[in-house]
């Protein structure tokens, strides 16, 4: 990708780069057609339109009042839509069109549209005097506006055919408009009447111009037919649209992927930028749908053709939208996820999953959202059809709702993170995964559990990847025939074995002899190794238990094993072997006791509690250990 973009030249960039700006240029011109200069038309004849904000804030009965004067007969209704025109009111021009039969996909491009050419074409039919037209709101349904216009011009017969099909008819609130036949007809009319010329009246002779309009007269009238379906100099505007729209989508893409290794290269050093190729393909898909959403409101396409082009365009749209928020978000949890392998917690591992998934979630309910907006279905009803079956949608999702609020008890309370080993009822492995609905492990004998995460909230979970430290609890059997200063001996030599390895903990252990078995003398081993995981765990573990093999070798103890031992007693001569003979067995085994005892130590004498030290000063030994290397 980058050699590609190497070979690109900085003209050819500066030459896409020239028609992007040539297409917003023209997506802007709708814009300024119906919004030119103020200071350079007149003013508006009537009260001026108000504002979007003030008309939201107006009341019904003023908004029906005022639109009740507006309309209230066909010459109210004329002379609104005339002046609305000129004075550059789309929305109150459009009051002046029963619009009912037009698809409500394209009511906001074709009204204004419409009710412009509508007042261009009477402007070129007649010169518009108001005082000839019926005041009187009870004049009869339908009124044919053609017939006043041929009164004052005698009309020759075929514009007297396009005047009488001009109606106006008072619709069920008393009010006067266009009839949604003129309304169907106004593109055809157009068609006609184009190239004749404004004629001077009561109003203004300057008329605006849509972008489309001006779009037409660049090009040469024999390319104002239609050959098929649409005018042929439409025919070119669409292919050079969808020109525009693929260059727009590879600029938008070489223009995201330089932003994109600049980034990478100030914030995260050369060498690291590894973005895919179709890393921003949908986003130079949704700058693509946008110009060519925007171009085709700009042609002047008739309703059918506007119609099914701007569906689909608005469907185009809508999908690349939601597939570069995916896009979007996969990025920056990656980013986030780097940053988080850079932490000690990992509790940001367990988040970041979690909220990636949910902006993806919310991108795909944004998005048919959108979709139902634009297609026009009743979200209202469909919300309100879902309150029918609340209680069964309920029961229905109650597991899923519980698993829900699972998945909120592990990410507020924090019982175990991404990597844990964790043991719960009969589940023993790794935290791989912790989603909305449940949260997976990894066993030992590497096969994958899916726990739910409503479980979670009940269940007794052993997090063991918690532990600071991992305990070492082990019974060392001696045989019967090691003598108490061998036991001793022993038992400090394994202290210091405990007090010199690397991993073991300092401050606490204990290694005494602890009971007589049947077949040993047991040595309690009571220790803890600080590892940050198993594996390290098992080789220390392993290191210790050599070394103690080691140490009860040099100090000639053997470990003991079940045995059984049968010997033969043979019937000593009494006669010729002295006994002991006890007269007070009682006082014989005091005396033995103190004199291995010692004398009698007394409350306030006695040593007191265990100290763990350091290693021992042997400086011989330490020395010759080191010469040899550390041990690994």
């Amino acid at each position: 990708m980058d050699a590609q973009m190497a070979r690109i030249s900085p003209r050819r960039v500066a030459s896409c780069a020239a028609l992007v700006f040539s297409a917003m240029y023209c997506l802007s011109g709708v814009v300024e057609a119906r919004q030119l200069d103020a200071n350079k038309k007149q003013a508006l004849a009537t009260e001026p339109e108000p504002d979007g904000k003030a008309a939201a804030q107006e009341s019904d009965p003023a908004a029906d009042a005022r639109r009740a004067r507006l309309l209230r007969s066909p010459r109210s209704t004329v002379r609104t839509l005339v002046e609305s025109v000129d004075g550059r009111h789309a929305d109150q021009a459009m009051m002046c069109l029963d619009l009912s039969e037009v698809s409500p996909n394209i009511v906001q491009v074709k009204g204004p549209q419409d009710a412009l050419h509508l007042r261009s074409v009477l402007g070129r039919m007649w010169n518009i005097h108001y005082d000839a037209l019926p005041e009187d709101p009870k004049t009869p349904s339908p009124y044919v506006l053609g017939l006043d216009i041929n009164v004052q011009i005698d009309l020759p017969m075929v514009a007297l055919a396009d005047a009488t099909r001009i109606k106006l008819t008072r619709g069920s609130d008393g009010l006067w408009r266009f009839s949604p036949e003129t309304v169907a007809i106004i593109d055809d009319l157009w068609d006609r009447w184009y190239d004749r010329p404004l004629l001077s009246g009561a109003v203004a002779t300057e008329e605006p111009k849509l972008f489309s309009d001006r779009l037409r007269d660049l090009f040469p009238k024999s390319l104002h037919g239609k050959t098929f379906l649409i005018h042929d100099y439409q025919w070119i505007c669409l292919l050079i649209l969808i020109f525009l729209g693929f260059v727009a989508d590879v600029v938008a893409r070489f223009i995201l992927h330089r932003l994109a290794a600049t980034w990478f290269r100030l914030f995260r050093g050369k060498g690291k930028y590894d973005t895919q190729h179709g890393v921003f393909r949908p986003m130079g898909l949704l700058v693509q749908a946008l110009v060519w959403y925007g171009g085709t409101t700009l042609i002047g396409l008739p309703d059918f053709a506007l119609s099914i082009l701007l569906l689909g365009l608005k469907f185009f749209a809508v999908v690349s939208a939601v597939w570069s928020a995916y896009r979007l978000i996969d990025l920056i949890a990656l980013e986030l996820a780097a940053q988080a392998n850079r932490t000690d917690t990992k509790f940001d591992d367990l988040l970041i999953p979690l909220v990636s998934r949910s902006l993806k979630a919310l991108a795909i309910v944004v998005g048919a959202l959108a979709c139902a907006e634009a297609f026009n279905l009743p979200i209202t009803g469909l919300l309100g059809g879902l309150g029918l079956g609340g209680a069964a949608l309920a029961l229905a999702s109650k597991d899923t709702i519980s698993n829900l609020f699972g998945s909120f008890t592990v990410l507020v309370d924090r019982p175990f993170e991404i990597g844990d080993w964790i043991v719960t009822g009969e589940v023993e492995g790794t935290v791989e995964t912790v989603g909305f609905r449940s949260t997976r492990i990894r066993t030992f004998y590497n096969s994958l559990i899916t726990l739910p995460n409503s479980l979670l909230t009940t269940a007794v979970v052993d997090n063991m990847g918690r532990r600071r430290f991992r305990r070492i609890k082990l019974m060392i059997g001696l045989q019967y025939d090691t003598r108490p200063e061998q036991v001793d001996a022993f038992c400090e030599g394994v202290r210091e074995l405990i007090r010199r390895h690397a991993y073991t903990r300092k401050d606490y252990y204990h290694v005494y002899l602890n009971q007589f078995s049947a077949s040993s003398i047991d040595v309690l081993l009571y220790c803890f190794l600080e590892c940050p995981d198993w594996s390290v765990e098992l080789r220390e573990r392993h290191r210790l238990m050599v070394d103690i093999m080691r140490l009860a070798e040099q100090l000639g103890c053997s470990f003991a094993f079940p045995t059984r031992t049968l010997h033969v007693h043979n019937e000593p001569d009494r006669n010729g072997t002295p006994t002991l003979e006890i007269d007070d067995p009682l006082a014989t085994g005091q005396g033995v006791g103190a004199r291995i005892a010692g004398p009698f130590v007394s409350a306030e004498h006695r040593p007191g509690g265990v100290r763990f030290t350091g290693p021992s000063a042997m400086q011989d030994f330490d020395a010759r250990d080191n010469a040899g290397g550390p041990r690994q």
